[in-house]
């Protein structure tokens, strides 16, 4: 795992950090689901989508300014290599958003239907 935070840099602390906040929130959803905790895990969703993104983008950046000071046989490899590190970023932020929907999936099956009550079996 820590080989992976060396590969995306930067952009894998905010994605973290934003994804473990939205993990959180959609368990605790699983746990009480109620309709207005929703809204959060939605923005919550996106931010990791954003920050995922932004680390991925900037990580492609400095592999083609990077490869710019190189040869042109050497600047390909480089370009493709530094792809790769920078799609790390996005595999943290889908792993995170998958497990969040895990847990939004687990709240909507245990949320009664809409207009059923309980009824006591006594």
């Amino acid at each position: 795992m820590s080989e992976a935070y060396r590969l995306g840099g930067w952009g894998m602390i905010p994605t973290t950090i934003a994804g473990f906040i939205l993990v959180m929130c959609a368990w605790r959803f699983a746990l009480r689901p109620s309709r207005d905790r929703l809204p959060v895990v939605l923005w919550l969703g996106a931010l990791v989508g954003l920050t995922s993104t932004l680390g991925f983008v900037t990580g492609v950046i400095k592999s083609f300014i990077a490869s710019g000071q190189l040869s042109p046989n050497d600047a390909l490899g480089a370009v493709i290599i530094g792809t790769g590190e920078s799609a790390v970023n996005l595999g943290l932020g889908l792993a995170l958003c998958i497990i969040a929907t895990i847990g939004v999936i687990v709240g909507h099956a245990r949320r009664p239907a809409a207009g059923a009550q309980l009824v006591d079996p006594l």
